[in-house]
């Protein structure tokens, strides 16, 4: 039972290991906070929310610009990777609870739920081109792809 269950949540998760992505959050949210504390303490209050978003956003840049550059590189991708998968089937899971929620009159769960769909097919995307750049790495560094993309 542990193995099927194994096996399913390998397929739901894109065969990205947790810990790897855990990590990747873990350095990400690091980045965050310290130009947060950093931007805050020597220059504004009310720009350090900005230096927040825009820290990690450069460490990702950074990494998906070259992947296969280093493994450190290729290690943040594959976090980033797994939380867009992740985002994205839990948008699909409030999408389709809204049915329920919307007493499954199509019209009312369409007009309330849509923002769920539109963020699942957006994070789709993203995994999907990431997928492909993770793969391709993964290939340069010779290393067996953790993502297997459909044909």
């Amino acid at each position: 039972m542990p193995y099927l269950i194994g096996m399913i949540l390998g397929d739901l998760l894109g065969r990205i290991g947790f810990f790897r992505a855990a990590g990747a959050a873990l350095l990400l949210g690091g980045v965050a906070f310290f130009a947060y504390r950093l931007v805050a303490a020597n220059v504004d209050p009310t720009m350090a929310y900005g230096a927040a978003m825009v820290a990690p956003l450069a460490v990702f840049g950074w990494a998906i610009w070259r992947p296969a550059a280093s493994r450190l590189r290729l290690w943040i991708v594959d976090g980033v990777y797994l939380a867009a998968r992740l985002a994205m089937w839990w948008a699909g899971i409030a999408f389709a609870i809204g049915l329920v929620a919307a007493g499954f009159r199509v019209d009312r769960w369409l007009a309330g739920e849509w923002p769920q769909a539109a963020t699942a097919g957006f994070f789709w995307l993203v995994q999907r081109a990431l997928g492909a750049q993770v793969a391709r790495s993964h290939r340069i560094l010779g290393e067996r792809s953790v993502i297997e993309l459909d044909a």
